[in-house]
């Protein structure tokens, strides 16, 4: 686990660019952040977890797994209005999934959460407008 700050291209996150997979994660970046030359203020936190126990990743920490044996895991990402990270988490979905972005957006609407809309990315609320608008010219009722 790297605190928030961490320059994330120092440790291979790199925006655009493919995950890198752990084995090779460590083959390349593991002796250079756990060297004594890292920044302290940059220093991962290592876990060793062992059956039974459970792992909290906080907001906004990157992390990387290793599993030293045949392993099964069960995450749940939580997806909270509160907190620094909303904003940062509509731009990812935006991205990564513009067409579920589009209709979390309406949904958002829908029940009266505009509050959480007005932080969407404005190519959003814009393909929104475009959609209903494209209804509306057709002539059909989306309700």
């Amino acid at each position: 686990l790297f605190p928030p700050d961490t320059p994330h291209v120092a440790i291979g996150v790199v925006d655009d660019k493919p995950q890198i997979p752990s084995s090779i994660w460590f083959r390349d970046f593991y002796d250079t952040v756990t060297s004594p030359s890292w920044p302290e203020e940059y220093k991962p936190v290592e876990v060793l977890q062992y059956p039974g126990e459970t792992v909290y990743v906080p907001a906004g920490w990157p992390h990387l797994v290793l599993n030293l044996e045949l392993t099964v895991a069960v995450t749940h990402n939580y997806a909270s209005e509160h907190g620094p990270f909303f904003e940062r988490m509509w731009k990812e979905v935006a991205q990564d999934e513009p067409d579920f972005a589009v209709a979390w957006y309406s949904g958002l609407e829908k029940c009266g959460r505009g509050d959480l809309t007005r932080v969407a990315p404005p190519e959003i609320s814009g393909q929104v407008e475009f959609e209903e608008d494209r209804v509306n010219a057709m002539g059909i009722s989306n309700h």
